[in-house]
């Protein structure tokens, strides 16, 4: 296994030569590589850039005690949470005090286990591959967690955002441009005559069709920060935040014409081909107003834009 890919330990130690002994004990060890330092600053440092899936953690160190330390790495574990999850990883303290009240403070800082100096090689080792075992399930685990978190929010057929996700979108996105004081702008679009689409070539043709619009308007979108989604049916919403109305109105303009470039044949569409119909709505948020009324006016762009003839965009003002 490559350095690089092998689980690191971090051995924090004030005495020199206890960490050179740990870290040659460790290297018993073929599949982990060891990090160690005496310094906590120096420590917390390389907790947060290398990511270690062990830290053996003396309790005396210079600039702060263990216990301190552990606190801090466990309240910046907490500030990182990935997909509802925090990380977790699994500390081992090593101490020639041999202090019941310590031990219990520090498995309430956030220790997991506790080994009194000088501690046997046998035994180092042995907790070393217990604490390895626990990190990677708890890897595994948060693994698992963000592909079911990814799954619940695509949508099956499209593989694009869902209406759940599009919701919670939306919610951030409305707060932070009400924080921000910038604009917050919604498209929302119909694939035409889809009805007519499944009755004549088919559910199966229909849902390639919805695959390739999703696309289509997903590739329309040039900033990271702007999103669209499947809404329901053959509905599609995008959010854009910090553009107004006229830039908004560009976009939509530019998904209509993607959507329209797929030349998907329908032989009751517009110049028999799919296109799409786009509503427009944008504003900027405010204490007074809910997200809830920028969707229903772009809702309201979007029936605008088939009454007039369909495979246009209409923009519809507050």
């Amino acid at each position: 296994m490559p350095d690089q890919n092998k689980p690191h330990i971090l051995v924090v130690d004030p005495s020199a030569s206890n960490r050179a002994l740990i870290c040659d004990c460790l290297r018993q060890l073929p599949e982990v590589r060891t990090i160690a330092t005496g310094d906590s600053e120096q420590a917390l440092h390389l907790f947060q850039e290398r990511r270690p899936s062990l830290v053996l953690l003396d309790t005396t160190l210079h600039g702060t005690d263990g216990i301190a330390l552990t606190r801090k790495i466990r309240a910046w574990e907490q500030s990182r949470t990935e997909a509802g999850i925090s990380p977790w990883t699994p500390i081992l303290f090593l101490s020639s005090i041999s202090d019941e009240n310590i031990l219990t403070e520090g498995i309430q800082a956030g220790g997991d286990d506790f080994l009194c100096k000088p501690v046997s090689e046998v035994v180092l080792l042995a907790k070393a591959q217990a604490m390895l075992r626990i990190s990677t399930r708890q890897q595994e685990i948060c693994e698992v967690h963000r592909q079911l978190k990814e799954i619940a929010s695509l949508d099956s057929l499209t593989g694009i955002p869902n209406r759940r996700h599009f919701e919670d979108t939306l919610s951030i996105e409305w707060k932070r441009c009400l924080r921000n004081a910038i604009p917050l702008s919604i498209v929302i679009s119909d694939v035409d005559f889809f009805k007519q689409f499944n009755d004549i070539y088919g559910h199966q043709a229909g849902d390639v069709c919805l695959k390739a619009v999703a696309g289509s308007l997903s590739e329309s979108l040039f900033r990271v920060e702007d999103s669209v989604a499947r809404y329901g049916g053959e509905e599609f919403v995008a959010i854009l935040p910090g553009t107004d109305a006229s830039g908004a109105y560009a976009v939509a303009e530019r998904m209509r014409q993607s959507a329209r470039d797929l030349s998907i044949p329908h032989e009751r569409g517009i110049d028999g081909r799919i296109s799409c119909s786009f509503g427009v709505a944008s504003t900027r948020p405010t204490t007074e107003k809910f997200p809830q009324q920028l969707l229903q006016t772009a809702d309201l762009g979007l029936y605008a834009a088939k009454s007039a003839g369909r495979n246009r965009v209409a923009l519809n003002q507050e």
